[in-house]
């Protein structure tokens, strides 16, 4: 089973996707990763936004100066549409094949994909777990996690879909507003679900 897990940025989703897959045994994928991974020097996904980048945000020796950037993306609609138009055609064929080789090993698969929804992937995967908390909790996580102000946080929340829109469209939603225990519990319950093989189409439910 191939299972998408996905929410917004600072939802906390992968944390949440390590701790589901321990209690499933299942192994993981990380889109985030894949990017990092196309964006070595002279890789594929590197000679792509180099293209339209220029030099402004790499350093002499090729790498690319994440943190600019990252600021760069959350405050410039057009350069972030640049860059998915980039990579993640690159990023869906590496989930993709992922997601095949999970299917001929008989093994769950976990995908932690923060653009599930938003890039219409879903069909992609056998089912998908939305993470979700507050959005002044999201804000302060993104802030000490990525060093950006509180605005550009904002910025980067408003950009993407509307909450209520991804609980209309995931399979199944966690909560992960408040302590981390309470969020196992609901892992611990999706977990046992998954493992019977009852997890069904229709309304997301919360786990």
């Amino acid at each position: 089973m191939n299972i998408g897990i996905t929410g917004g940025i600072g939802s906390g989703k992968s944390r949440v996707c390590a701790a589901l897959a321990a209690l499933l045994s299942a192994s993981t994928v990380s889109a985030d990763a894949i990017c990092r991974d196309l964006l070595v020097v002279n890789g594929k996904g590197w000679k792509g936004v180099h293209t339209f980048l220029g030099d402004e945000f790499f350093f002499s020796d090729g790498q690319i100066d994440r943190p600019q950037l990252r600021k760069a993306l959350f405050s410039n609609c057009e350069l972030r549409k640049q860059m998915d138009a980039t990579l993640h055609p690159l990023v869906r064929e590496a989930l993709v094949e992922a997601a095949r080789e999970a299917k001929q090993q008989q093994r769950i698969l976990l995908a932690e994909v923060p653009l599930l929804f938003e890039k219409g992937w879903q069909r992609d995967f056998d089912w998908t777990v939305l993470v979700f908390a507050g959005e002044e909790t999201c804000i302060r996580r993104v802030v000490l996690r990525d060093l950006v102000s509180e605005e550009d946080a904002r910025q980067a929340l408003a950009t993407q879909m509307p909450l209520q829109e991804k609980i209309r469209l995931a399979g199944s939603v966690i909560d992960n507003s408040f302590s981390f225990a309470e969020t196992l519990l609901q892992l611990n319950q999706l977990s046992q679900v998954i493992r019977e093989g009852s997890l069904f189409s229709g309304p997301a439910r919360r786990i």
